[in-house]
């Protein structure tokens, strides 16, 4: 039995430079003795861990969901799609991250529903899946269906929603994040500065001046004067040196000298 094992870690290191990680949830995955007198083949590896994501223990399917995001083989695309809807939460939160991973790859088999999932009732899962669109990308109407979703009731949705417009960095985001900007919820309105100023274009430099004069807000008011550093120009020094010396907010002021400093003498040399 223990032979076995050995020859499963042996076939795995020659499928390629996994990291340690992955050898260790591929064993605990594998659960108990592998019987095969020859080294597995990658692509049977593969196909072991995505039939794990229907195993009944969760334990098991949360290890094989992490185990397919660390190897990230587009072709499992589909069943992590199908793990977003997994009854166990770590399940799900797992399927999103390895869906992630794949990148590009994911989008058409799986962009829409990540986009869908981010009403998801864990919080945990609205931020993974937010960071899973960010990092695969998406159409035009995934980005508008984001959109959709900032009409959500749920406040927890829509701050994953302008989390993941901030990652996707799309200019066809530009309106949606400016109407984002007056949402109830202050969370949503620092992450649609946050995103606004990933975005990078001065168009939005009005707006993002606002949030720093009126939101009543500390966290969108540090979060807008830390923007304007990074995106503002030298018409925006007074207004900056007032709010670091009258604020009522030390960290207002603080972002506020930060973003005087770094617009005065570059970036590199505000510190935080």
């Amino acid at each position: 039995m223990a032979d076995g094992r050995i020859r499963s870690i042996t076939a795995f290191r020659s499928a390629g430079s996994y990291q340690p990680l992955v050898l260790l949830l591929l064993l605990t995955a594998l659960g108990g003795c592998v019987q095969s007198p020859e080294p597995s083949p990658p692509e049977q590896i593969v196909a072991r861990l995505v039939s794990l994501l229907k195993d009944p223990d969760p334990v098991v399917r949360r290890t094989a969901a992490l185990s397919l995001g660390k190897i990230a083989e587009p072709d499992t695309a589909a069943s992590l799609r199908d793990g977003l809807f997994d009854p166990d939460t770590l399940v799900r939160q797992h399927s999103a991250w390895a869906l992630g991973n794949l990148g590009e790859a994911a989008i058409d088999p799986a962009g829409l529903v990540l986009v869908q999932k981010l009403n998801d009732p864990s919080p945990a899962v609205k931020s993974t899946v937010a960071q899973a669109i960010g990092k695969i990308g998406a159409t035009q109407g995934m980005v508008e269906l984001l959109g959709d979703a900032l009409e959500e009731a749920d406040p927890a949705t829509r701050r994953a929603v302008v989390q993941a417009l901030g990652w996707l960095e799309s200019p066809s985001a530009y309106q949606m994040l400016l109407d984002a900007l007056t949402d109830e919820d202050a969370a949503v309105r620092q992450g649609a500065v946050a995103a606004l100023g990933e975005l990078g274009d001065p168009h939005a430099l009005p707006a993002l001046r606002q949030r720093l004069l009126k939101d009543p807000d500390v966290g969108v008011r540090s979060e807008a004067a830390f923007r304007l550093g990074k995106l503002g120009d030298d018409a925006l020094l007074p207004m900056l040196q007032f709010i670091s010396a009258k604020d009522e907010d030390a960290n207002v002021r603080r972002w506020a000298a930060w973003a005087v400093t770094a617009l005065t003498e570059g970036p590199g040399n505000a510190k935080s």
